[in-house]
């Protein structure tokens, strides 16, 4: 296995945990490589004020002992659950002593993908942008999953690609063409047109956008076309604000994938990406242009 990047899933004892471990599993059969958990725990040590046991004093290495096994004990569970998905799939685990953000993304520069969950408010029926997560994803140096919504099942969903004309793009159409293949299903190359103002407060009509976006677009999409040849495209152009229209795009879909041009910063990840981490129904693929 010398050479060959796992798929890494960050995971913990959080509600988002599950559902990120079974994408990761899904695509480690899909990609046929091995899966990698790693479970990320910090903290200082301090005098500890537990009674005596037995007559033994509870010290601080009694209680970095009782802990360490809990983690064990957690990861122990974590994999089982892996393995219970699918038996077939290489897995391997460990917990690291370190910041989770930091962890992840020392973690990334030796993955493939990068899986990690996001923190639901039943409450709200929602699900937010965790802190690791948002803290590991501008840094990540693979294409970093957020397991977000559940992925639509119904017949025709597939993999939609935000794209625009920029360097990023590319790198976006290689992951999406690449990841719709594995699991046979289409791919939505979707350029944002700028809305027309008047339009949108009801004024007039939505113009159609120029023929020459359309055909830079199909342009855009012909390598790739060739390259993948089993995948069904469906490019469109749509008016629309960015995030409002990349997530409307996704609704409904099995992945969302969108770039950003990073220099391993928290704040290289872009406005458009940020807002559709938050706000994307089903999960969303963030590809760094910097690899």
């Amino acid at each position: 296995m010398t050479g060959i990047r796992p798929i890494v899933v960050g995971v913990d004892e959080s509600p988002g945990t599950d559902a990120a471990l079974q994408w990761a599993v899904s695509e480690a059969r899909a990609w046929a490589l091995p899966l990698r958990l790693v479970y990320c725990y910090h903290w200082q040590y301090s005098a500890s004020t537990l009674p005596p046991v037995d007559g033994t004093p509870q010290g601080p290495d009694s209680d970095v002992e009782l802990a360490l096994r809990e983690i064990d004990d957690t990861v122990g569970r974590l994999v089982a659950r892996a393995r219970q998905l699918d038996e077939h799939v290489e897995i391997s685990s460990a917990a690291i002593d370190g910041d989770p953000s930091d962890v992840l993304v020392d973690e990334s520069q030796r993955a493939s993908q990068l899986v990690l969950g996001s923190r639901h408010l039943k409450t709200l029926g929602a699900a937010v942008l965790g802190s690791v997560a948002h803290a590991t994803i501008g840094r990540s140096a693979c294409p970093t999953i957020v397991v977000r919504g559940t992925p639509g099942s119904q017949e025709g969903a597939g993999v939609v690609a935000g794209v625009d004309d920029t360097e990023t793009s590319e790198q976006v159409l290689a992951f999406a063409f690449a990841t719709a293949s594995r699991h046979g299903v289409p791919v939505r190359p979707v350029l944002i047109w700028r809305a027309d103002p008047r339009a949108l407060i009801g004024w007039r009509a939505e113009p159609p956008a120029p023929a020459k976006v359309e055909a830079w677009l199909s342009e855009a999409v012909a390598g790739w076309r060739e390259k993948f040849p089993d995948v069904e495209v469906h490019p469109e152009v749509v008016r629309e604000q960015p995030v409002a229209g990349l997530v409307l795009a996704a609704t409904d879909q099995k992945l969302l994938v969108v770039g950003h041009r990073g220099r391993r910063t928290l704040g290289s990840l872009g406005s458009v990406s940020q807002g559709v981490l938050h706000h994307a129904t089903c999960p969303v693929a963030v590809v760094p242009t910097h690899r």
